[in-house]
């Protein structure tokens, strides 16, 4: 059976507000070259997928800052690589 994706720019939108919410600044990522940009539309792709949206919203409006992504994050071990390379 074909996975549903959700919004594209909703998903794009939640990918930037996680990686604020962990420490990690995407935009000095991709240009520091710490993440290609297919890479980054990956993450995006992978968020679209995800079955707990609504659990990541309430946690992102409730928790402006989190040590590190929930464990039912899509990209919950990039955003933890990221905040890792960009802590240095």
């Amino acid at each position: 059976m074909m996975q549903i994706l959700g919004d594209m720019r909703a998903h794009f939108l939640r990918v930037i507000k996680m990686s604020k919410a962990c420490g990690v600044d995407l935009s000095t990522a991709l240009d520091a070259r710490q993440i290609a940009a297919p890479e980054y539309a990956d993450m995006v792709t992978r968020c679209r997928g995800c079955s707990q949206v609504g659990k990541c919203d309430k946690l992102l409006a409730a928790i402006p800052a989190l040590p590190q992504a929930p464990d039912y994050c899509e990209n919950r071990d990039e955003f933890a690589k990221l905040r890792g390379v960009q802590a240095l």
